[in-house]
């Protein structure tokens, strides 16, 4: 039997439940047998749906989340950010552990920290009602706290998490940063939510300076946000952090491939 493509077989592992290895030793040994429901499952990913919502299942880091309609699925950068904010947290005592990740969609970053960093209290934000079911479903068991709000109003007085206003070690944030005229790849378009993608503004940046503006709010003293931007956003994101005086050592964090990915800043 031969698939396709490498997405058919990680398909067909993920419908029968094995590893990639395991499937591969079955394939070869002659008693790989597909049930029906893979036939079904191919057809949609050869429409181009994302093989994370034909699964309902995405990897980051050390987990599997439960991912679908709705949420943006999530990318090895982000996975580089998430180690970034991950060693920000694990740098406070045990009982300074407390970390908010803002506009979490299925949960990806708050995933990771509640379950590298130990002691970690996390705070997740989702505004989009598909996105904060699927980041209950997966957080939840993992003790974070899932909040259903818009983040321009987080930390304000009287809204949102005002009890955590100037109290936050650490503020990790995937917000929407794209360009409208971004070049996205197979099925992005098509499946993803706009909402989750697009930063607005002729620079892609105005829902990371409203990200940026929350992270203000809720960091301590010495608090650390840690920020996923586009490459090209990198020089703009780190005069918009430094440009009111709230944060220094203001600097940017590749990801694997060398390219600017990442905010990092102190907040003053």
């Amino acid at each position: 039997m031969r698939f396709k493509t490498p997405d058919h077989e990680r398909l067909a592992a993920a419908v029968l439940g094995l590893s990639l290895g395991e499937l591969r030793a079955r394939r070869f040994g002659g008693s790989l047998q597909l049930p029906e429901s893979y036939e079904h499952a191919a057809k949609r990913l050869e429409a181009g749906e994302p093989l994370q919502y034909v699964t309902g299942r995405a990897p980051f880091r050390l987990l599997e989340l439960a991912v679908g309609p709705g949420a943006f699925i999530p990318r090895p950068e982000t996975e580089i950010v998430a180690g970034a904010a991950i060693e920000a947290l694990l740098d406070w005592p045990a009982d300074e552990r407390l970390a908010v990740d803002l506009g979490t969609g299925a949960g990806p970053m708050a995933a990771a920290l509640a379950t590298e960093v130990p002691g970690a209290q996390v705070v997740a934000v989702e505004r989009a009602w598909a996105a904060g079911g699927q980041a209950r479903a997966n957080l939840e068991p993992l003790g974070v706290r899932v909040e259903l709000h818009d983040v321009a109003q987080v930390a304000t007085p009287g809204g949102p998490l005002a009890d955590l206003a100037g109290r936050v070690s650490v503020v990790a944030a995937n917000p929407p940063y794209l360009l409208k005229d971004a070049e996205l790849g197979p099925g992005v378009a098509e499946y993803e939510p706009p909402a989750a993608l697009f930063g607005g503004g002729a620079d892609g940046l105005d829902a990371p300076r409203i990200f940026l503006g929350a992270a203000a709010r809720l960091l301590r003293p010495r608090g650390v946000l840690v920020m996923e931007h586009d490459p090209s956003q990198a020089e703009a994101m780190r005069a918009a952090a430094a440009e009111d005086g709230l944060f220094e050592d203001v600097q940017t964090g590749l990801d694997l491939n060398g390219r600017d990915r990442y905010l990092r800043a102190v907040r003053v």
